[in-house]
């Protein structure tokens, strides 16, 4: 990801001291009509981080398989 590109979004696995670095972004409209502001856009590449998923060493189809399981 070239420098410069920031992740404000705690929750998001890609976001590493508020710098994004994934390898590569997507943004994409929300549908809400209000693209002419910053909130009518998206980030694509979000994933979320799950501290539990991952300190369990789990990826997400192991942690789905065994949370559908569970529930």
């Amino acid at each position: 990801m070239p420098a410069g590109v920031k992740c404000q979004v705690e929750e998001c696995m890609y976001n590493k001291e508020t710098a994004c670095v994934a390898e590569k972004i997507e943004v994409t409209s929300n549908g809400n009509d209000v693209v002419g502001t910053n909130k009518g856009t998206m980030c694509g590449t979000f994933d979320y981080r799950d501290h539990y998923r991952a300190d369990a060493g789990l990826s997400k189809k192991e942690y789905r398989e065994r949370f559908d399981e569970q529930h």
